[in-house]
C-alpha cells in the first residue's frame, strides 16, 4: 500500500524520503516488507502521501498489467511514470468503489460474461457479433456505449491523466464491477472507441497476448461499425462524405476510414490520399463535428443513496472511502457536490439487507 500511494503521487523513493524526512534506505526496507514503520514514522508517511493512515493497512489486493484482469489503451510514447501512477489510480478507486458498492447491489439489466475467443474461430469480430446480441443491441450504430455498460453494471469513472497519451485502463477482479477509467481529455468520438476496445479486452482476454491490442481494436471495430450494416456506406469515400458518417456511427472520422481499408471498400491509393488530407487540414489532432457527450451515472447513483438515503456526510464518505476530505471533493468533484438525483431505472441500485 505503501508503493501504491507512492506512485500514484508519482514519488521515487528518493523523492518521498525528502518530502516525509525518513530515510530512502528506510522507506525501501518498508516497501519490500523486511521492515515495518513505527507509528511516528507511519503517520509522517501518511501526511507526506496525503492519506489517511487506515490506508495503509487495508488488505485490498492490488494488480498489474500482464495479470490478466488489468488492461490500458496507450501510445507508445506515453511514460513508464505517468503509466505507473494510473495504473495505481485504478487500483485505488476499484479499493473506494469496493466500499460504496458495499451497501448497494446493482439491479442492471444484463451483466459482463467472459467469452473464449477461441470458441469465436479465433475471431474478436465474431465476438463483438455474440456480445451484441446477448445485450441485445439492435442493428445499426451503437447510440450511447456508456450506457451499454451502465446496463452490464459496469462502472466509468472519468479523471484528469495529466497526459494525451494514454487513454483509459480498465480492471475487472472477481467479485466486483468491470471498472472504465477514462481520460477527461478526450472526445466523446475517440471515448466510445476507447470503451468498446476495452469492453473487447474485459470479456475475451484472460491472459495478456502479443495480439491483444489488435484484437481488442478489431472487437471494438465489429462492435461499434458491424460489417453488416456499415460497408454498403464506406465506397466512394471523400472527406465530405466521411464527415457526414460521422454524427450517425458517432465515432471518429478516422474509424471510419480505416474500417473502410479493413472491409475492402477502398483501394491503398485512396486511403492514403484522403489520409494526406485529413493531415492536411489537421484532422489528424482535431477533426471536425462534435460529437454530443455521453455521462455516465452510476457514481452520481452511489453518491446519491449514500448521502441520501444512508444520511453519510462528505467527512463520512471521506473516511469510507480512505481519502481525505479535500481530495474526495477533488477526485469526485462531479458527482460529490451534485444535486439531488432520483436513480435511473435502468440501474436501479438496491440497498443490501445488511
Amino acid at each position: 500500500m505503501l508503493t501504491l500511494a507512492r506512485e500514484y503521487r508519482s514519488h521515487t523513493q528518493k523523492e518521498l524520503a525528502g518530502i516525509a524526512s525518513i530515510s530512502q534506505a528506510e522507506i525501501s526496507k518498508f516497501e519490500t516488507g523486511i521492515k515495518t514503520p513505527t507509528e511516528t514514522q507511519a503517520h509522517m508517511l501518511a501526511s507526506a502521501l496525503r492519506f489517511p493512515l487506515d490506508f495503509f493497512y487495508v488488505s485490498d489486493a492490488v494488480r498489474d498489467f500482464g495479470s490478466g484482469c488489468v488492461y490500458n489503451r496507450r501510445r507508445k510514447t506515453a511514460s513508464e511514470t505517468k503509466i505507473k501512477q494510473l495504473l495505481a489510480e485504478v487500483n485505488i478507486r476499484r479499493m473506494q468503489l469496493k466500499r460504496l458498492l458495499s451497501a448497494v447491489e446493482s439491479c442492471a439489466q444484463f451483466s459482463f460474461e467472459p467469452l473464449d475467443l477461441d470458441e469465436f474461430q479465433g475471431n474478436p469480430a465474431n465476438v463483438a457479433k455474440a456480445q451484441r446480441a446477448i445485450w441485445k443491441l439492435p442493428p445499426g450504430p451503437v447510440q450511447n456505449v456508456v450506457n451499454v455498460i451502465e446496463n452490464a453494471g459496469g462502472i466509468i469513472v472519468s479523471s484528469d491523466f495529466g497526459t494525451d497519451k494514454i487513454d483509459a485502463l480498465s480492471q475487472w477482479l472477481p467479485g466486483m464491477a468491470p471498472i472504465f477509467l477514462v481520460n477527461k481529455r478526450i472526445p466523446t468520438d475517440k471515448l466510445r472507441w476507447t470503451l468498446a476496445h476495452e469492453i473487447g479486452h474485459i470479456i475475451m482476454h484472460r491472459f495478456p497476448t502479443d495480439r491483444m491490442e489488435t484484437e481488442a481494436d478489431q472487437f471494438a471495430a465489429e462492435f461499434l461499425l458491424p460489417e453488416r450494416d456499415v460497408k454498403t456506406s464506406l465506397y466512394n469515400l471523400t472527406l465530405p462524405k466521411l464527415a457526414s458518417l460521422k454524427p450517425y456511427w458517432r465515432v471518429a472520422m478516422s474509424a471510419l476510414l480505416r474500417r473502410a481499408s479493413d472491409l475492402g471498400t477502398i483501394n491503398t491509393r485512396t486511403k492514403s490520399y484522403l489520409w494526406m488530407q485529413m493531415g492536411q487540414r489537421g484532422y489528424r489532432t482535431h477533426e471536425p463535428i462534435d460529437i454530443p457527450p455521453e455521462k455516465p451515472t452510476i457514481l452520481n447513483e452511489l453518491f446519491a443513496v449514500h448521502k441520501e438515503t444512508l444520511g453519510f456526510g462528505v467527512r463520512e464518505l471521506a473516511k469510507m472511502m480512505m481519502m481525505w476530505e479535500s481530495e474526495l471533493v477533488d477526485d469526485y468533484s462531479d458527482v460529490v457536490d451534485g444535486t439531488s438525483r432520483r436513480i435511473h431505472a435502468k440501474t436501479a441500485l438496491r440497498l443490501v439487507e445488511l
